[in-house]
């Protein structure tokens, strides 16, 4: 018989290991629930522990896939009850597979049933305080003779205050509202162009969770980057991050994330999280930078169901 048997001990480094294992599980389920929190769709149901989500108007894939519960409940075995649901909406059914690295048998399940995979996007985290440390050279500070903000709003960083940042074009002022304001929506269609942009701002940036903070940096008048950073419990979500082509390389972008950590360190949140698709070499450079780190990953799995 062992020594590990017959003492019934872990070594330390296994039991590190596990803990750290648990610990990464708990988080990323954290992120998931947030995310799919701060991303509202017009309708969900849960059925069988799945998170189903359909927002008629809107393409993108998150307001209209279905999300898994835990591996341990097996997922796999209640496919037919996505399928019915995305069926009767008239859409191919598409499911988030996240996080990737605990599904595996439901993603072999779903390329089994001839579901194409797609998108494949890493989740990335970070701590709040890291954030604002790694941005410092771009993070916003009040501009001289403006009025202090309300409590509970980032300190020196009033909600809705115009604010400058040393290193930014000559001119640049970052502004966070509680909403998605005119300046900020217009802001939005422009620097992302898809055609559905203003179903987008209509049926789901209207209806984010509150506190959430919607950043645009303005350069000469003209907003130049923009950012949405939406609380839910410890963690922030980065969502809709853009940069005007004119103005990229710039420190805009690492300017918008100071802010929006700062603001959310405010609003008592430890950590932010974002997704990149694996592909944006460029997106992912900028994150790694501001001091974000991978957590796991994910991708969508959709059917090859055209209609009713």
């Amino acid at each position: 018989m062992s020594d590990l048997a017959h003492n019934d001990q872990v070594p330390p480094a296994l039991g590190a290991a596990q803990v750290e294992r648990s610990a990464q599980v708990e988080r990323s389920a954290q992120v998931e629930r947030s995310a799919a929190a701060a991303w509202p769709a017009g309708r969900s149901e849960t059925v069988a522990g799945w998170l189903l989500r359909h927002t008629p108007g809107v393409a993108r894939q998150r307001s209209n896939s279905a999300l898994p519960p835990a591996p341990e409940l097996h997922p796999e075995r209640t496919l037919d009850a996505v399928e019915a649901f995305y069926r009767a909406a008239g859409l191919p059914a598409l499911v988030q597979v996240s996080p990737a690295e605990r599904h595996l048998a439901l993603d072999a399940a779903l390329a089994a049933r001839g579901y194409r995979r797609a998108a494949p996007t890493l989740v990335l985290t970070g701590s709040a305080a890291e954030i604002i440390t790694r941005t410092a050279a771009a993070t916003p500070t009040v501009a001289a003779g403006l009025p202090a903000g309300p409590p509970g709003v980032v300190a020196g960083l009033p909600a809705g205050a115009d604010v400058v940042a040393p290193g930014l074009p000559a001119g640049a002022d970052v502004v966070i509202d509680g909403a998605a304001g005119a300046a900020w929506l217009a802001a939005y269609q422009a620097l992302n162009g898809p055609a559905d942009t203003s179903p987008v701002a209509e049926r789901v940036l209207a209806r984010v969770p509150s506190p959430a903070g919607f950043v645009r940096i303005a350069v000469g008048g003209r907003v130049a980057a923009i950012g949405m950073f939406v609380t839910t419990g410890e963690w922030a979500g980065v969502f809709c991050m853009a940069t005007d082509r004119a103005y990229r390389r710039r420190g805009l972008a690492l300017a918008v994330l100071g802010a929006g950590a700062r603001w959310a360190a405010a609003h008592g949140c430890a950590g932010l999280y974002l997704q990149v698709e694996e592909d944006n070499n460029a997106a992912r450079y900028l994150y790694a930078r501001a001091g974000f780190t991978h957590s796991h990953s994910y991708h969508y799995r959709v059917s090859g169901f055209h209609g009713s």
